[in-house]
């Protein structure tokens, strides 16, 4: 099967200047984006730039998951520099002069390479750069320091000038305004730019010209250790079927949502499961296991957390307490795939018919949180706040806003409708 390269780009590579070399852009990298790629073993990903002030940025722990599963994972220019000269020792390969100042230690915060941008319409990933990167102003003094052209008190001096002032600010006017006794260095330094480029583009250019793949893994896939929001994310964006636009975790959470009988399957997952990790046991009993794993006996029936829903009247307070409680180790996530008990036999092709069909149309926002909640209240004939809280539980949600959150994806007017021309 032939690999695949793809490059994760911003505005540090206008999309005029960005050459073949066989790559598909996307857009500046941020946590999930690896995990969405649904990236094979012999894959090459090269990461330029990332988000990390409006967006989760790429986690350490994304970039590892890839490593082990065999995937060539570089990184050069501005945030992928950074990732790769932090990660170096597990297998990510760092090209360029930006990565070579991180791994020696002279570059080490985001911001000397962060810049202010502006998207480009509805070209996706095309960003405008409107201000400059410390690194390129760093680097432009340093080659005029170089050839003769600055002292080294002006090359300092200029440095200074761009360092005091924030990244969301350091446009070329501003570092005019700005550089007091500085001027002419500043000035020396904004024609090197202008004239050879800054080093960020300088150093993405020799990245994806590069033909030789990154360095091997050099940790097995069975050290790295998984974190619980590393298996989220792989979850959240892992396709459902290969190519789908419905994510597994779409697909759980139509299950979750709309599924009149979802409350037994989930309590089928979570007693077989809870049993597991309680060791044997003669029966899958809710009581014998929350015994077994160390648990007082239930409270009486009409305890909060134990009373019943329209869903769970036939149910014991034991069954109600595992259902409504359960979590997977270390404690964080109920669910991180999509088990036997949520298909209930049904076949993940037909999940994503279903998932397809109650997709909102393209460009529809979503709905707002309020009519999340009174929509899934009245599908779940929850009669007061407690009641809906139970509902929320015993879906294997972990709370309100998860629940909430998972239905702003699906079309909830159509959802309504369907429901009242059941009923």
């Amino acid at each position: 099967m032939t690999s695949r390269r793809f490059a994760f780009v911003g505005p540090t590579l206008p999309p005029s200047e960005r050459p073949d070399h066989g790559y598909t852009y996307l857009p500046p990298v941020r946590h999930g984006d690896l995990y969405a790629l649904d990236a094979r073993p012999g894959d090459r990903i090269l990461i330029v730039d990332g988000v990390y002030q409006h967006f989760a940025p790429i986690r350490h722990k994304e970039i590892l998951a890839q490593l082990a599963r065999g995937v060539h994972v570089a990184g050069a220019a501005s945030l992928g520099a950074l990732r790769a000269a932090e990660l170096d020792g597990f297998g990510m390969r760092g090209i360029g002069h930006v990565y070579g100042q991180a791994r020696d230690g002279r570059l080490v915060a985001d911001s000397d390479v962060a810049l202010l941008h502006a998207d480009d319409g509805e070209n996706e990933g095309a960003a405008r750069g409107l201000t400059l990167p410390l690194v390129a102003v760093r680097h432009a003094a340093g080659r005029l320091l170089a050839a003769g052209k600055l002292d080294a008190q002006a090359a300092a001096e200029a440095e200074r000038a761009a360092a005091a002032v924030h990244f969301t600010e350091r446009s070329a006017r501003a570092l005019l305004h700005r550089a007091g006794d500085a001027r002419g260095a500043v000035e020396a330094v904004l024609a090197e730019i202008a004239e050879h480029g800054d080093v960020k583009k300088q150093d993405a250019l020799l990245a994806l010209a590069a033909e030789d793949a990154p360095a091997a893994v050099s940790v097995p896939a069975a050290s790295v250790w998984h974190s619980s929001y590393g298996r989220e994310g792989e979850f959240d964006h892992r396709p459902l079927l290969p190519g789908s636009r419905v994510t597994a975790r779409i697909a759980l959470a139509c299950l979750q949502l709309f599924a009149a009988d979802f409350p037994d399957r989930h309590r089928a997952y979570a007693l077989r499961l809870a049993a597991t990790a309680a060791g044997p046991a003669p029966d899958a009993d809710a009581g014998r296991v929350l015994a077994a794993a160390g648990f007082p006996p239930a409270p009486r029936p009409e305890a909060l957390l134990a009373r019943s829903t329209a869903a769970t009247v036939g149910w014991t307070a034991d069954e109600r307490l595992l259902a409504r409680t359960f979590r997977l180790p270390p404690g964080r996530l109920v669910y991180h795939d999509l088990p036997p008990e949520a298909l209930a036999g049904a076949s993940p092709a037909e999940v994503e018919r279903w998932c397809l069909r109650l997709l909102p149309p393209a460009g529809r926002p979503p709905a707002p949180t309020g009519r999340c909640h009174l929509v899934l209240r009245d599908l779940w004939q929850a009669r007061s706040d407690h009641e809906y809280r139970l509902c929320v539980l015993e879906r294997g949600f972990r709370d309100e806003q998860e629940a909430a959150r998972l239905a702003r994806v699906f079309d909830l007017e159509l959802v309504d409708r369907l429901a009242r021309t059941a009923a």
